[in-house]
This record gives structure tokens, sequence and C-alpha cells, in this order.
């Protein structure tokens, strides 16, 4: 129940609310969706503007601040994805906007990026195809490589700029349907393409199918279209000794072992649940 309390100064400071008690409706709330555990915390942090760390301190909260977390609660029991519903996301220590148009960015996309950071670095020059929010691309560009990054949607790259100007990073963005604008060679090549097939879109969680970008989800019949696009300008566009990493469906390692095998030595790499995740091609000569 909600009782009013005054300041030091014997001034009244408004109702406040037992926040055990709010995170129950919260949790009514999101009893319909497929959010884990974690989503109330985050709930309640944002509304309160505190670190998770600082949660536990808390006993009680305003009324504006519960009625803020009933709002985050109610428009994530739409289906909406928790990010979405915050209007941006943490990503590799960042904070990434984010929001119809673009992918949510994913735990496993930061492995993309561990794996790609270890290869830049200043002088090298770096791409990020099908960048999205910016997010892979802002995170290579903070080890001083030199990054250009591409996207179809003029409304990504409009996120993407965002992005990276709120996260101090330069970034060149260009609007490209895979290779049709891309210039010049690169030495690392990093991308996570749409890689679900077609069919398997109808059958995601509501939270991705209703929410997310198909454009960004969608690889074609057999969720390899993007790959083979890429496969077929990489000769052209990355360095001798240079490297690929993409992120892919963990049932697609074999297949992308095949395609990209003509180009020279290819690695799958599992995620941290142990499924395949992401193929590290190395340019090992001429095509």
């Amino acid at each position: 129940a909600a009782r009013r309390v005054r300041r030091k100064d014997g001034r009244r400071r408004g109702r406040v609310i037992a926040l055990k008690e709010i995170l129950k409706q919260v949790d009514s709330l999101l009893a319909g969706t497929n959010a884990d555990g974690s989503e109330r915390e985050w709930i309640a942090c944002e509304a309160l503007g505190i670190k998770r760390g600082a949660l536990p301190l808390v006993r009680e909260v305003s009324e504006e601040q519960a009625k803020k977390m009933i709002d985050y609660a109610r428009e994530r029991a739409t289906g909406r994805p928790l990010w979405q519903v915050f209007g941006y996301a943490e990503f590799c220590g960042m904070r990434i906007e984010v929001g119809e148009g673009v992918l949510c960015p994913r735990p496993e996309t930061e492995e993309l990026v561990e794996r790609a950071a270890a290869y830049c670095g200043p002088g090298v020059k770096a791409l990020d195809m099908c960048t999205g929010s910016g997010c892979i691309a802002i995170a290579l560009a903070k080890t001083g490589a030199d990054v250009t990054a591409s996207d179809i949607s003029e409304r990504a790259l409009e996120i993407a700029a965002r992005n990276a100007e709120a996260n101090g990073a330069k970034v060149r963005f260009l609007l490209s349907d895979i290779w049709e604008n891309i210039d010049g060679r690169f030495d690392v090549i990093v991308s996570n393409p749409p890689y679900i097939p077609t069919e398997q879109i109808a059958s995601l969680d509501r939270e991705v199918r209703d929410f997310e970008p198909h454009c960004a989800l969608d690889g074609g019949e057999d969720g390899l279209k993007f790959y083979r696009e890429i496969a077929k300008g990489l000769a052209a566009h990355l360095e001798e000794g240079g490297i690929l990493l993409v992120e892919m469906g963990a049932e697609q390692g074999e297949a992308l072992k095949a395609m990209f095998a003509p180009f020279g030595e290819v690695k799958i790499v599992k995620d941290i649940e142990g499924k395949d995740r992401i193929a590290a091609v190395r340019i090992c000569g001429k095509n």
C-alpha cells in the first residue's frame, strides 16, 4: 500500500509504495510472455535510473517510478522485446539505440565482436556488412581500426550513425546491397547477415516474429542466401591473409565450411552455449 512521507524539513515528499508490491504487479503482467526472470529487475532499474547492483538496497519507490515500471511491463506484455521498450540495448559495454528497423543486438554477437576485435587495431581496414544498429562497427572502431559499415536500409543507417556519434566512434557508413557500393579491399570483414530460412520465420517467438525487421532475419529458402552473396565478392575485397568472420545459425556450419573452403582455411567457432555460431575464413591466396 502507498503511504505519504515527509522530508527532513517537514514538507511532504509525496506517496511512496513498497517495491515488492510493484514487482508483484510486474510479474503478473509478464506472466504471459517469454520474459526471463531478469527482466523484472531490468524494468525496475530502468524506471529508477539505477544499476542492477543497487536494486537490493531499494525498499520503496515513488508513485511516478511505480507508474513507469507498470507502463514498461504493459508494453513488454504486448510481446515487444524489452530493449525496444526501453529504446536501447547494452552491447559490449555501450548503449546502443534500437527500435523498429534494426535488430536488437544479441549476446552471441558480442562473441563475434570479441573474435573480430582481436584482428583489428590502428592501421587495420575493417568492413561490417549488414550493420543494422551499427553495434559491431562501433565496437571495432573502438580498437582504432578504420571501419566502414554498410546496410541496405536507410533507416538502419540513420540509427547506426546516431549510435556512432553517441559512442564517440568514427565509422564510415554506406548504403549498399552487399557489395553493390563497396570499393577497395579490407583486412577484416565481419557480418551478421540474415540467416533464418524463410519458412521458419512464422514459427519464431512472437518477440522476434512480430517486432524485429524481417529483412534482418530472412536468409532465403535455406538461410544461406547472403553468405553466397558475400562469397561472390570476397576475393575482390578481402586482402590476402585477411579474415572473414560471420555469425551463423547453429545448423549451418558444414554448409559454410563447404562454401568458403575454396578461399582458404575455414574454422567453425562455438558460442558460450556450445552451438556453432561463427565461421572464420582466413584467405590463403589469390582466387
